[in-house]
């Protein structure tokens, strides 16, 4: 069978279907495996341009590192502050805050983030509920729930750190599925994190064992995860799919690079690409599916990572900084490595691009230092990069509008059968776990046929 695509979803789909005995031919356009999944060097050190570490806790991730042999040399990020930009500046962020509002309410309110009319306004989230029967926005719900000033001030610098999202246009099906049934009954969020919260605490009470680390990396980076899932499988480099024709029973896949393979033929194909690729990719052989395709949107983004002198700013001692689009419409998010991966010198890891921000498509990696420097500047933080490295992700952070499951749903029930499958990040979301879990879903998709 052939994957397009050696991003996590689909070097974890070679990974498991080799496994299960079968012959798995991949193709990657790019020059490496791993996707966004980036490590490069910075002096003698290794940074992380991409994802920065595994997280642990997500399904079938712990037990993916232990079957690849990775375990006993991973390392963790040190625990550290997280600081927050908000109406008074930057502050530490509150105890319990998460990219769809807080867990935990005494910090928030302490931490006056909020005004005390926007603290008014998100209490009486108890008495506006109502349930939702279709996907809506984040910025739509947590309007409704709870006021602007708590998406401006709490989950548009966490959701846009992490995902470069625009809350009027990012679905809250897809950023909080854990959601869903409370969200469709309309019951109260606040009523309900406060019940969790007393059974949380109960339960707690003499059971304070170990805990399973949030996230890893490794010492050569992140990278060292795929390049592990790529031992042993056939992976085409450099090697671009340009199309996807039925021929009798088979697919085959029209590939171009320089090992003048010409095409490939597979009884399965899977394609784990950027949405727009796959939408491409099946324009002829399923133009239902790639139409749905067509209507993922996606986001530009970039990383810098860069050397400095001593830093005069909070950052300093901190782990991570998460600045909102009310701040900044380019900058994202600022940790220091120096604090969370003990990198000796003064090291900052800095995000940029953001659905409907400043755009930086176009603009030259000079520029865009220079645009990045000035703005961080304008924003309290001073610093002269003595080295850096920069790396872009064109179109590559997904975006999924309202109706994006639903959407995703039809795109499976379309192919069911025919032999082609899609996932990833535009399909599935962002993150390595996610990438993990989609890529065993297709596996599975496979193996089940088979087993039949």
């Amino acid at each position: 069978m052939a994957i397009i695509g050696a991003g996590m979803t689909g070097l974890t789909a070679a990974h498991h279907l080799r496994n299960h005995g079968c012959r798995v031919v991949v193709v990657e356009a790019g020059q490496r495996v791993g996707g966004q999944v980036s490590s490069r060097h910075l002096g003698c050190d290794v940074v992380d341009l991409g994802a920065e570490a595994v997280p642990l806790r997500d399904p079938g991730v712990s037990d993916l590192v232990a079957e690849l042999g990775l375990a006993d040399s991973m390392r963790h990020p040190t625990p550290g502050r997280t600081l927050l930009s908000s109406r008074r500046g930057v502050v530490e962020m509150p105890a319990g805050v998460t990219p769809i509002g807080p867990t935990k309410f005494l910090p928030t309110i302490t931490s006056r983030i909020l005004s005390p009319a926007g603290l008014l306004r998100a209490g009486l989230e108890p008495f506006t509920t109502r349930p939702h029967c279709e996907d809506v926005s984040v910025g739509q719900f947590i309007s409704e729930r709870f006021g602007d000033e708590v998406g401006r001030a709490i989950v548009d610098p966490l959701l846009g750190g992490i995902h470069a999202a625009d809350l009027t246009t990012f679905s809250l099906a897809a950023a909080a599925p854990a959601l869903g049934q409370t969200v469709r009954d309309g019951n109260s969020i606040v009523a309900g994190t406060l019940k969790r919260n007393a059974s949380r605490i109960r339960h707690r009470r003499g059971h304070r064992g170990p805990r399973t680390p949030a996230a890893a990396s490794w010492q050569n980076g992140l990278a060292t995860l795929p390049k592990a899932l790529a031992e042993g499988l056939t992976v085409y480099l450099n090697t671009r799919a340009t199309g996807i024709r039925q021929v009798g029973h088979e697919w085959v896949v029209d590939v171009t690079g320089p090992r003048d393979i010409g095409a490939i033929a597979a009884d399965e194909v899977i394609i784990a690409t950027p949405a727009r690729v796959a939408a491409a990719l099946l324009s002829i052989s399923c133009p239902d599916a790639s139409d749905l395709l067509s209507q993922c949107e996606s986001a530009t983004v970039a990383t810098l990572v860069a050397r400095t002198d001593q830093l005069d700013h909070p950052i300093a001692t901190a782990q991570t900084w998460f600045i909102g689009s009310t701040w900044s419409q380019l900058v994202r998010q600022v940790t220091n490595l120096a604090t969370t991966w003990h990198i000796a010198e003064p090291t900052l890891r800095i995000t940029m691009g953001r659905q409907g921000g400043t755009p930086i498509d176009d603009l030259s990696d000079d520029d865009l230092v220079a645009i990045t420097v000035a703005e961080l500047r304008r924003l309290g933080l001073a610093f002269d990069p003595r080295d850096y490295v920069v790396e872009r992700h064109r179109g590559a952070m997904p975006q999924p509008a309202p109706g994006h499951r639903e959407r995703m749903a039809r795109l499976a029930a379309t192919l069911d059968g025919t032999g082609l499958h899609v996932g990833g990040a535009g399909i599935d979301g962002a993150g390595v776990g996610t990438a993990i879990a989609a890529g065993r879903r297709l596996a599975r998709q496979i193996t089940s046929k088979e087993e039949k």
